[in-house]
């Protein structure tokens, strides 16, 4: 069986398709949570909402007031300036058709 196993990992491997790899490596830890376990004043956190209180009380304590001091910066000087962006109907349908459709949805 560990055979087999080791063989169907060299097949992966030797196909050089990279999302093939992913695929394979991504249902080992797609259920894994995404900040493991931590400690706290020597207490393992493991509740989600725990962590993101620790966290937070961490770095409320590092964290400094703003004192509204804009830090100074070199003046650079522009060898150009864009004023304008042309995008017609046939640059978007472009990219649209560039899209993957097997990809999930996201926010862009």
């Amino acid at each position: 069986m560990r055979d087999d196993e080791i063989a169907y990992e060299q097949r992966i491997i030797d196909s050089g398709h990279l999302g093939t790899f992913y695929r394979f490596v991504n249902q080992f830890i797609a259920n894994r949570p995404r900040v493991g376990p931590i400690i706290d004043e020597d207490t393992i956190l493991t509740d989600s909402r725990d962590k993101a209180n620790a966290f937070n009380r961490y770095f409320s304590s590092v964290g400094v007031v703003d004192n509204g001091v804009v830090p100074s910066y070199r003046d650079i000087e522009l060898n150009s300036i864009l004023d304008s962006i042309t995008v017609d109907e046939a640059d978007v349908l472009s990219s649209i058709n560039k899209l993957k459709s097997t990809l999930s949805a996201g926010p862009d």
